[in-house]
């Protein structure tokens, strides 16, 4: 089956072959890779949002109910992406066990020898075939490609609810802004 060759066609694809599954991956542009809250906020700040995640999920999963065996769920950012803008929005924070987060990280799972178990998580959770599996995967690396094709800021404004500013960053190392609040 042939992928799309624009982002909203790999949008669109995805909507019409998979509606709004429970468990979804999120491969974000490699001119953000790197760029997360543990290393944009002091540790006091990011234990404080991170401790407040696992709380407010009763230490479970958000997606899955499960948990892990060497720690229970990790704290994972959401995020938007306004492709027009090249900006990924921070909009919120999930408690995953371990195996919703390597879905939720596929590329760097695939990467770590981990790609196989997600997948099959992945069709556990949405209840989907193999086959499902690896065309949602394919649509998801072609959008990954088209996106990867700019530089992307980063949007934290969501922080200022809390009274978090990040650090500033060191731009001479990569060239993705931050926009925090």
């Amino acid at each position: 089956m042939r992928v799309p060759d624009t982002v909203n066609g790999v949008l669109e694809e995805l909507t019409r072959g998979f509606g709004a599954p429970r468990l979804t991956v999120e491969l974000l542009p490699s001119s953000t890779w790197g760029s997360n809250l543990r290393s944009a906020l002091r540790v006091s700040h990011w234990d404080k949002l991170r401790r407040g995640a696992y709380a407010a999920a009763n230490y479970r999963c958000e997606i899955c109910g499960g948990v892990g065996h060497q720690y229970r769920v990790a704290c994972h950012e959401r995020w938007e992406f306004d492709d027009a803008q090249s900006c990924q929005r921070l909009v919120g924070l999930i408690a995953l066990c371990p195996a919703c987060h390597d879905v939720k990280h596929f590329g760097r799972a695939n990467e770590n020898g981990r790609g196989p178990d997600a997948t099959l998580h992945l069709c556990e959770v949405n209840d989907w075939s193999i086959g499902d599996a690896n065309r949602y995967l394919e649509l998801h690396f072609a959008l990954w490609k088209l996106r990867t094709r700019k530089e992307w800021c980063l949007d934290l404004t969501w922080l200022a609810q809390f009274g978090i500013v990040p650090k500033a960053r060191d731009h001479s190392s990569s060239s993705t802004s931050t926009r925090g609040g």
